[in-house]
């Protein structure tokens, strides 16, 4: 088996049909679908069997809920294919993503990366990189896209080396908001070989509603919170890896420190003193690049703010 598509559900019943259409209508044909129904209210576990029963390329697997992170993880230790992509139950991929993955394959590749579409209210919104398919280490990818200022922590853009995966025992973190941001980067910055591709293949669906609604002020304080724990724990666990470059090293951490910093935005009163009390305590204000003047300025005024 060439590759796996991994497809948590979650009361995803309105969006399997277009979610595994897009798979099954592939132009190159060596997939199988794992599909991990994640505790679903709905019967999306019974629609899920039914084309299990009608595919025999795709293998249905049901959890109790326990989240993204951990639907994505059981779904890795199912896989048997070469390369492994992540794919959301309310998104699609373009029907040439795979025959495009091995018209560009090379040999030991850790990583291809692709575009995506943004689908707003079924309008598309595209979304483009451009980078013709370059070949380079996970240090100069990562340089690469951070300083591109494009989405590219999402998991589903790209296809992971099965081997590469395991080898390294990636794995997203349970309980955890920001799944992505907390391990995708960092598998970057650890592979040896990317391929870096100016294709859109993902289908991101997007509605106004989706982009506005109002999380409850209680997920966004544990979603800043986890964002901070990333960045903890990210950077106590490539301080010492010498297979990064310092040089990368200080873009990493500058890149999650950002990430920090834009979260105290979201918080206020005491959470929002509290948060910029651990921004103090852990020195984040310190791991800011400022090699250029705005760089400089900006730190200088946060400094004074925090």
């Amino acid at each position: 088996m060439k590759y796996s598509f991994i497809v948590p559900v979650y009361n995803g019943k309105k969006y399997i049909d277009r979610c595994f259409k897009s798979v099954l209508e592939q132009t190159y044909k060596n997939f199988e679908i794992i599909a991990i129904d994640d505790g679903s209210s709905d019967n999306s576990l019974e629609i899920l069997e039914e084309y299990s029963e009608k595919y025999k390329n795709i293998k249905v697997f049901h959890e109790e809920n326990k989240g993204l992170s951990e639907a994505r993880n059981l779904g890795v230790s199912k896989a048997s294919g070469d390369y492994i992509l992540f794919l959301d139950v309310d998104d699609t991929v373009d029907k040439n993503l795979l025959s495009t993955l091995e018209n560009v394959m090379e040999k030991n590749l850790d990583l291809i990366k692709f575009g995506f579409r943004t689908i707003l209210d079924e309008k598309e919104v595209n979304t483009y990189t451009h980078f013709e398919g370059k070949v380079c280490s996970g240090n100069i990818a990562f340089e690469l896209l951070a300083f591109q200022k494009v989405v590219f922590e999402m998991a589903p853009l790209y296809a992971y080396n099965r081997k590469f995966y395991l080898d390294n025992k990636f794995s997203f973190k349970s309980g955890m908001y920001h799944e992505d941001f907390g391990l995708v980067p960092y598998i970057i910055l650890k592979s040896k070989n990317i391929k870096l591709l100016d294709e859109n293949m993902y289908n991101y669906y997007q509605t106004k509603d989706s982009i506005t609604r109002n999380d409850s002020y209680k997920k966004t304080v544990k979603k800043a919170n986890d964002i901070f724990d990333y960045y903890v724990l990210l950077k106590e666990k490539t301080k010492n890896d010498k297979a990064i470059k310092p040089r990368i090293k200080k873009i990493y951490y500058s890149f999650m420190a950002n990430a920090v910093i834009n979260s105290l935005n979201t918080l206020k009163g005491n959470d929002k003193k509290e948060y910029k009390n651990k921004i103090k305590e852990k020195n984040v204000i310190d791991d800011l690049l400022e090699d250029t003047n705005i760089r400089k300025i900006k730190k200088f005024i946060l400094k004074i703010k925090i």
